[in-house]
C-alpha cells in the first residue's frame, strides 16, 4: 500500500471540497459530527458519496464524533450515547471504506482523577465489541491522543484490546501541547501500534492547526525518528483548520515527505 495524504473535511462540506481533493491529489478524511450522521444515516446518502469517491479515485479515511462522547465513562447513558455514534460512524464506513477510522480515547487524567485503571476497563469492555464491528466490514480502528501527557494509557489500552485492527492516531499537535513526555519516546513506545497520523502544527499555547512550519513543532526531528523507527502507518492526515491553508500545505507535505 503505498503512503497517500489525506486532508479532513467535515462531512457537510465534503461535496464541495472533493473536486479540489482530486485536482491536488489527496484524499479527504471524513469528519463525522453527529448531526451529519444523523442525515446520513440512510444507506441511499452514503452509497452516493461512496459512488462519487470511486468516481474521483479517492481512498478516504473517517473521524468520528467526539464532542460530548466518552467510550470510557462513567455513566452508563453516556456511553450508550457514545456507543450508538461510534457504531452510526461504522455503518457509513461499511460503504466508504475508509483506510482508517479515528476515534478519541475520551481520557483527561484531571476529569478521571488519575484514576487510569478504571477509565481502562470501562475503555476495554466499550472497544472489545466493537473492534469484532470493525473486522466484519474491514476497518482499521485508530484512537487519538489529545489530553495525555505520555503514551502510557495508550500503549496499555492497545494491549487490553490487542487486535491488528486495532491502534493508535498519533496527533502530533496535540501532544506538542499536551504531552510531556519526549516525542521519541512517544512513537518508541507505540511504535506499530500507530497506523495513523494527524500532521498540523501550533505555537505551543492553543490547538491552531496550522500548517508545518508556520509554529514551533519540529517536523525534521519527527521525520527522522519515523524513519528511524521504521513506522509505516495506513494514513498521513494534514488537519488543517482554515481551508484557505489547504492547497499550501499539501505543497509542503509534497516537497518534504514527499506524499
Amino acid at each position: 500500500m503505498s503512503h497517500q495524504l489525506f486532508v479532513n473535511a467535515p462531512l457537510s462540506r465534503l461535496p464541495q471540497a472533493l473536486d479540489l481533493f482530486a485536482d491536488l491529489g489527496v484524499g479527504p478524511e471524513i469528519y463525522t459530527p453527529a448531526p451529519d450522521l444523523q442525515r446520513y444515516d440512510d444507506s441511499d446518502a452514503a452509497m452516493h458519496l461512496a459512488e462519487r469517491l470511486r468516481d474521483l479515485q479517492l481512498p478516504c479515511t473517517m473521524h468520528g464524533p467526539f464532542i460530548d462522547l466518552s467510550p470510557g465513562g462513567f455513566d452508563p447513558r453516556v456511553v450508550e450515547a457514545t456507543n450508538l455514534r461510534f457504531r452510526q460512524a461504522l455503518k457509513l464506513a461499511k460503504e466508504l471504506q475508509p483506510r482508517v477510522v479515528v476515534f478519541h480515547s475520551g481520557y483527561d487524567r484531571w476529569k478521571y482523577a488519575l484514576n487510569m485503571s478504571m477509565w481502562l476497563e470501562n475503555s476495554r469492555r466499550f472497544w472489545e465489541p466493537l473492534v469484532e464491528e470493525a473486522e466484519k466490514i474491514d476497518a482499521y480502528i485508530a484512537v487519538e491522543n489529545i489530553f495525555e501527557t505520555s503514551p502510557i494509557g495508550l500503549k496499555m489500552l492497545m494491549d487490553a484490546v490487542d487486535s491488528p485492527r486495532f491502534g493508535c492516531c498519533f496527533d502530533i499537535g496535540h501532544w506538542n501541547l499536551f504531552g510531556t513526555v519526549d516525542l521519541n519516546e512517544w512513537l518508541s513506545l507505540l511504535g506499530d501500534r500507530i497506523i495513523s497520523f494527524h500532521l498540523h502544527d501550533n505555537r505551543g499555547s492553543f490547538d491552531d492547526h496550522l500548517v508545518p512550519g508556520d509554529g514551533l513543532i519540529d517536523f525534521a526531528t519527527f521525520k527522522r525518528d519515523m524513519e528511524i523507527l521504521k513506522i509505516k502507518p495506513r494514513a498521513f492526515t494534514f488537519e488543517p483548520h482554515n481551508p484557505a491553508d489547504v492547497a499550501r500545505g499539501v505543497a509542503w507535505f509534497r516537497e518534504v515527505y514527499g506524499l
